[in-house]
């Protein structure tokens, strides 16, 4: 029998939604776009700190970075820190760190580089994962003893491919182990393929290579530059590895000069890789669910006014024997008519939502393993449970209120009484709307003024008609300071390339050497970390190729070889630190760098923003690249006309003086200033959909109950215009109720806004969080749009004729 009657119920809502499809339409579009919202960003949230990570145990791996004890944050792992820590730790049962180098290799067309790894061998028993084909690396073996500054050349002798490499490369041939494959300049010999979807952390590698470490001179595979990784030991957690690393990060500190600024942080894996999106999620996710209680409020707005609108219905139907309870059930099946329908349509537009945010958001930040970020079961018990609920919620409270009825009153006014407290409601939900769509309009204007000022930041170079490529030089210090001479030789030669040089880490990539330095001739600091400079190293020509200043002095030039005193060049900004009453020209300084030797300043360059567009230039001393070689070099060139018509036209003169050597990421150097204001603008772009989203609902239920006030007292209006009031009173009186509903809103939605600004406040730059013109700017937009909204009913109002009102019934 009850089962009839809930068969009853649902027919009759479904015939009920039909006869008014004005209403059903809004009311579940209101409702899709809030749960699509939320669908959307949950399957962020859900991917990245709700999912399992793909290995075995993945709560037992950890990582580690060391920390600046002065606080100014985390760095990546020396291996001089790696190895005391590996032999003293008892948490462990396992640990490793790893340097993502790309491998130079052969492919169809010659010489390419794709994504590779540097790694100690016990990297893959860390994250609990085998070889499928193959076996993994032994301890002993190494990709190459080969030191990164590649003093020495000893071959890469063993290596190991990921699954999609060996598909794409060599077609899934399982006869690949124990076959040579050519790298760089020699040849490996391949052990191994990885499962299918195995990624360290984030990377996406093609060929790992083991690395061994010399504990004599443990830095001669690198520097300051690898990540680290553990797996626990049965019964040991993150708590008692983090106290016991900090032991042993002091006990290193004291015993180790170059160390003693750093201790250790240790996060499990997720809280690792979520490290950087773990608050931006948090904050979308805030801002999903206020859209979501604006579309509630206006769904709970339009179901009562609908409700109301019925209470003739309702007061026949309780005269003829319905209970309150019936009339509540009947109106509750027709909100979850409206969430089934909605909630459907709202599932679709979150997962189109998520596919198109994967696109947008894949170069601005890491939201964990995108690949990962897909509508589960997960996702859609949430957003199934989110509809029903909603209706629930939202749909209970006006049927409940609606069911009041004075059958007396219902009976004489044919249902269209309605009580102060069912105006104070419809009220209170408007207000609340446009002061949840305040703080979301204050949030996007915020970030949308950040954009705007990162976007007239200086960089200190042109980016115009410049394109940029990356190689790896491997070999003897010689070698690689001739090749780089002999590329520079033969791309300047190239019709349309007015310069050309190279460097290391290009600006606003956030990679950078840096240490300790001082003055040849001078005291030594107190402390000889007081001294600290960037270090960059870049070739001759390249401050012309980019557009940088030389304020004065001279740049490098062909007599900077390897054989010739050591020079280098500073920035502005290391003058007015280090040199404000002293002409730098001239000075000699020897630093913590590579191949360390005293070096004279021979001029003085701009500043760049290297860091990032909202990081202050630091001082930068630049070293020849044809004294001091570097191993990542990146080409650039100058151009006349288009700079990608080059790239062909260099790659055949780079093959031509070396077959083996490969360049990739060919891109304009413009890329890499778009990519800098990637997430800034995907904050800027989402904030300001979402709210822009609840601007445009918080105005549809504002519409919704100035309409439905001037219909309910059109009798009312009828008998004041017969008394003698004017079009323009009632055009005034009925503005001035929707004025006062939006100007209440936005003053508690500017409350709100001020007391969560600093939320926001490490987002932003050039801007404060309590910025006047942001929330002027709001103020009015939302005035101008809430008016608009009223202006459509209240003019309707004052045309109303008084003697069809006073006969309207």
């Amino acid at each position: 029998m009850r089962l009839a009657g809930l068969t009853r119920d649902v027919r009759y809502a479904l015939r009920a939604l039909w006869k008014n499809p004005s209403f059903a339409a809004i009311a579940m579009l209101s409702l899709a776009l809030g749960i699509g919202a939320n669908t959307a960003i949950f399957t962020f949230v859900n991917a990245a700190l709700l999912k399992p990570l793909p290995y075995p145990q993945a709560d037992r791996i950890v990582a580690l970075q060391q920390r600046f004890l002065s606080g100014a944050g985390t760095t990546a792992v020396h291996p001089r820190s790696f190895l005391p820590w590996r032999d003293r730790a008892q948490s462990f049962e396992a640990m490793a760190i790893a340097q993502a180098v790309p491998a130079n290799t052969q492919g169809p067309e010659g010489a390419e580089q794709v994504p590779g790894l540097w790694m100690t061998a016990d990297l893959f028993r860390v994250f609990g994962v085998r070889p499928m084909l193959g076996r993994d690396f032994a301890p002993t073996e190494g990709a190459s003893r080969t030191s990164i500054r590649g003093e020495t050349a000893e071959p890469s002798e063993v290596v190991i491919l990921s699954h999609g490499y060996w598909q794409r490369r060599f077609g899934g041939d399982r006869g690949i182990i124990g076959r040579s494959i050519p790298m760089g300049r020699r040849s490996a010999t391949v052990i191994g393929v990885m499962p299918a979807g195995f990624r360290v952390g984030t990377l996406s590698i093609d060929i790992y290579r083991a690395i061994p470490i010399d504990r004599a001179r443990p830095e001669s595979i690198g520097s300051r530059s690898f990540l680290c990784f553990a797996r626990l030991r049965p019964g040991a957690t993150v708590e008692s590895a983090r106290a016991e690393m900090t032991v042993i990060a002091n006990q290193v500190s004291a015993e180790e000069p170059t160390e003693k600024e750093f201790g250790v942080v240790v996060l499990s894996l997720r809280d690792y890789l979520v490290r950087d999106s773990r608050l931006v999620l948090l904050i979308l996710a805030g801002v999903v669910a206020f859209v979501l209680l604006v579309a509630c409020a206006n769904l709970a707005g339009l179901l009562l006014t609908r409700a109301l609108g019925r209470q003739g219905e309702f007061a026949l139907r309780t005269a003829l024997g319905a209970s309150r309870w019936r009339i509540v059930r009947q109106l509750i099946a027709e909100s979850t008519m409206i969430a089934v329908l909605g909630g459907g349509l709202g599932v679709f537009l979150g997962w189109a939502g998520s596919k198109a945010l994967v696109l947008i958001a894949q170069d601005a930040v890491s939201f964990g393993q995108m690949s990962d970020v897909r509508l589960d079961a997960r996702v859609l018990a949430f957003s199934v449970a989110l509809s029903l609920l909603t209706a629930l919620i939202f749909g209970l409270a006006p049927a409940w209120q609606a069911s009041r009825i004075d059958l007396q009153s219902a009976v004489k006014t044919q249902g269209r009484a309605t009580s102060r407290g069912q105006n104070r409601a419809r009220a209170v939900l408007v207000v609340g709307q446009v002061a949840l769509a305040v703080v979301l309009l204050v949030g996007a204007g915020l970030l949308l003024r950040t954009l705007n000022q990162l976007m007239d930041v200086k960089v200190g170079f042109a980016t115009e008609h410049v394109l940029t490529m990356r190689t790896l030089v491997f070999g003897t210090t010689a070698f690689r300071s001739g090749l780089v001479e002999s590329i520079l030789d033969r791309v300047e030669t190239l019709p349309g390339v007015q310069a050309a040089g190279t460097i290391q880490f290009l600006p606003l990539s956030g990679h950078t050497n840096n240490g300790p330095f001082h003055f040849v001739g001078r005291p030594l600091p107190a402390d000889p970390n007081s001294m600290q400079s960037d270090v960059s190293t870049v070739s001759r020509g390249y401050f012309s190729a980019m557009g940088i200043e030389l304020v004065r002095g001279r740049a490098f030039d062909r007599t900077d070889r390897l054989d010739s005193p050591r020079v280098a060049l500073v920035n502005q900004s290391f003058v007015k630190k280090f040199s404000p009453d002293e002409d730098p020209i001239g000075r000699v300084i020897l630093g913590d760098w590579a191949n360390p030797k005293p070096t004279q300043i021979v001029g003085v360059v701009g500043d760049v923003r290297h860091n990032g567009l909202d990081a202050q230039p630091r001082p930068t001393v630049f070293l020849a690249q044809a004294q001091v070689p570097g191993y990542i070099t990146y080409l650039i060139m100058r151009t006349q006309a288009e700079p990608a018509a080059l790239a062909a036209a260099v790659r055949r003169e780079v093959r031509r003086i070396d077959p083996h050597q490969p360049f990739t990421d060919v891109l304009p150097l413009d890329h890499y200033v778009s990519t800098a204001l990637a997430r800034p603008k995907l904050y800027a772009s989402l904030i300001g959909a979402f709210a822009s989203l609840a601007l445009l609902l918080a105005s549809i239920g504002l519409y919704g109950l100035m309409a439905y006030a001037v219909t309910r007292r059109t009798h009312e209006i009828g008998v004041r215009m017969a008394l003698g009031a004017q079009p323009g009173d009632v055009l005034r009186s009925t503005l001035g109720e929707g004025t006062r509903l939006v100007l209440i809103g936005l003053a508690l939605g500017s409350a709100a806004a001020v007391a969560m600004s600093r939320i926001v406040a490490g987002f932003l730059y050039g801007v404060t969080a309590h910025d006047p013109f942001t929330y002027a700017a709001v103020a009015t937009l939302l005035v101008c749009i809430a008016l608009l909204a009223v202006f459509v009913p209240a003019r309707r109002a004052s045309r109303v004729d008084p003697m069809v009102a006073l006969r309207y019934e």
